[in-house]
């Protein structure tokens, strides 16, 4: 939008991004977003292989995997209006039951967050010089905890809601733009280290094997600014999330 890039400068760090030390941060940072969806893959193929080992524990355990629509909102969000940003959302999720058709569903894993902007620039006397697309990358290291309940069986489908807090431990945090007169900026220094919000949703699971799977949609959204920086517009984490889930 029209806005995006003249109001990340209330979000940039107050040295340039393109310093030495900021260039070695920025590339740190951008080998830990790379690495770590790659680590819970392989943690989750382990466990996948495991999972005969958790026969006796109380319990289910099992992985999800999906994607998000983000769109951060907020006073900042209302300002740049983004659309969403794709990113994975992969976990190793637990699941205890209280009852017979309630239970706490929780785990833990990588979700990407954020939004794209889309921005108008110009040059020194105010002529445009094209549209450029700006990216806000967040992403955290999840875990939800959810009371699930189920409907009883309608066939071989079985109907879930869940609805419970969100805990969002910051992992990087990222201002990319394709614009040669603006420089990528690093944003975790900025971002809170717990993001606490809310999740609600709702899905539907088919026996499969010793197990089920699940198709789902979850709704997440923080309940305050996303960043530790007082005298800005507050930007708001949000997500839509769609996945498919096994557990036994």
């Amino acid at each position: 939008m029209r806005h995006g890039r003249a109001c990340v400068r209330c979000y940039a760090p107050e040295q340039s991004p393109r310093a030495p030390h900021g260039a070695a941060r920025a590339e740190s940072e951008a080998i830990t977003v790379r690495l770590f969806p790659r680590f819970i893959v392989a943690a989750l193929a382990l466990i996948s292989v495991a999972a005969p080992a958790f026969a006796d524990f109380p319990g289910r355990v099992g992985l999800r995997a999906g994607v998000n629509l983000s769109a951060f909102t907020g006073e900042f969000g209302d300002l740049v209006e983004p659309d969403s940003r794709v990113a994975a959302n992969v976990a190793f999720v637990y699941e205890y039951d209280f009852v017979p058709k309630l239970s706490l569903h929780t785990g833990v894993g990588y979700s990407g967050k954020g939004g794209v902007s889309h921005s108008q620039g110009t040059d020194p006397i105010g002529n445009p010089t094209g549209t450029s697309k700006d990216t806000w990358s967040f992403n955290y290291l999840e875990v939800p905890l959810l009371m699930r309940a189920r409907t009883p069986s309608l066939g071989r489908a079985t109907f879930f809601g869940e609805l419970g807090p969100v805990l969002g431990f910051r992992l990087s945090g990222k201002f990319e733009t394709d614009s040669p007169s603006v420089g990528d900026v690093s944003l975790t220094t900025r971002m809170n280290t717990l993001d606490l919000g809310f999740g609600a949703g709702a899905g539907v699971e088919f026996p499969a094997g010793p197990g089920r799977l699940g198709l789902e949609a979850r709704y997440t959204r923080g309940f305050d600014d996303l960043y530790d920086v007082s005298g800005t517009l507050a930007t708001v984490n949000q997500a839509w999330t769609f996945a498919l889930a096994y557990t036994r």
